[in-house]
């Protein structure tokens, strides 16, 4: 036993100076799979493991975990959200996200669009202003206008009405755009140009590890203005735009 406490000092002094344990690569950087089964509560609260299948076998392979997803482009066909005058507004958007490392579920990106609309699905005529103001060219109903759209945004995907159904392979968004707008004002031949906002909501499903297709509803407003005629203050040639559609969308994760 003496010597036992005689040895025990150098057996310290010896572990001491070997300096601090080594630690390998898969310690330091484990597979996504080990990840998952130890934190799965954690690692999968907004993300899925997606699998292809192989049609040969007649088994799933290729895991896919969403969370290395880093960038999204999407195409979207919108339609007017009256059900009644879908046809009131047809257009076309394109997305492209990024997604942010240090916050994991955040994308950032820009958007761009381009509607055709009848004008009183987007705006109404004014009804109060000077002989030279909007108010005394009160366009038809049916009148047809295009709408332009670009600007930056940011958008946030998570699972929560999702919670709900038992699933892996649907998700939930949320994006948000500041927009550049321009109205071409068919009537009036006028061009018209000011800043606005959009909201979407959207279920997309995951086809496979990298696609997805889903729909969604696209909020807007804007304010625009064209140039002055004569006196005319910015009150007298302003419109303000706002419309509601849903949209067919798709796209990939790569």
């Amino acid at each position: 036993m003496k010597i036992l406490l005689l040895l025990l000092p150098l057996f310290s002094f010896s572990a001491w100076s070997a300096g601090p344990l080594e630690y390998t690569e898969e310690e330091l950087n484990p597979p996504v799979e080990e990840v998952l089964i130890k934190k799965p509560e954690k690692y999968l609260r907004h993300e899925s493991m997606i699998y292809d299948l192989n049609t040969d076998l007649g088994i799933k392979d290729q895991r896919q975990y969403t969370g290395t997803d880093r960038n999204r482009f999407s195409l979207a066909l919108h339609l007017s959200a009256g059900y009644e005058h879908f046809s009131e507004l047809i257009g076309l958007e394109g997305t492209y996200m990024f997604r942010t490392k240090k916050y994991d579920q955040i994308f950032w990106g820009a958007q761009f669009f381009r509607h055709q609309a009848h004008f009183d699905a987007i705006s109404q005529n004014p009804t109060i202003g000077g002989a030279q103001s909007e108010a005394s060219f009160p366009r038809p109903t049916d009148v047809k206008d295009t709408v332009l759209g670009f600007g930056p945004g940011v958008g946030y995907r998570f699972k929560l009405l999702l919670d709900f159904f038992t699933t892996e392979n649907m998700f939930e968004t949320v994006d948000v755009f500041i927009n550049t707008v321009q109205l071409t004002e068919s009537y009036l031949s006028e061009n018209y140009r000011g800043y606005g906002l959009s909201t979407n909501y959207g279920i997309h499903k995951r086809a496979g590890q990298s696609y997805f297709y889903g729909g969604k509803f696209s909020y807007n407003v804007a304010s625009v203005t064209r140039a002055p005629i004569g006196t005319e203050s910015k009150s007298e040639r302003s419109l303000s735009l706002g419309w509601l559609s849903v949209a067919f969308e798709l796209g990939f994760f790569y």
